[in-house]
């Protein structure tokens, strides 16, 4: 993804507009490139986002409590959980 530094300036007209810094990132992550230099974020472009979002979200339904066991970098099995362990709240490392 590209990377932008933001102006003074341009600090300035996203807060006056609404947008946070965040949205750059999203918007040129998605946007199709009209002119040199300059992007948009077109309609196509926004629905085939939320297509691939919604399809990245239908996989995470899917995998919910997917168990991985990873040793030395190789995975050893993958199962699904179990209820119990579910429920829980465990730690991230």
């Amino acid at each position: 993804m590209l990377h932008v530094d933001f102006t003074k300036h341009a600090e300035e007209r996203l807060q006056q507009r609404g947008f946070r810094k965040a949205d750059v990132d999203l918007v040129l992550e998605a946007a199709s490139e009209i002119g040199p230099k300059v992007y948009v974020l077109t309609d196509q472009d926004a629905a085939r986002e939320i297509q691939k979002r919604k399809q990245e979200i239908q996989k995470l339904e899917r995998l919910r409590g997917t168990t991985l066991v990873i040793e030395e970098g190789r995975l050893i099995t993958m199962y699904h959980g179990r209820d119990d362990i579910l429920k829980e709240s465990p730690k991230k490392r």
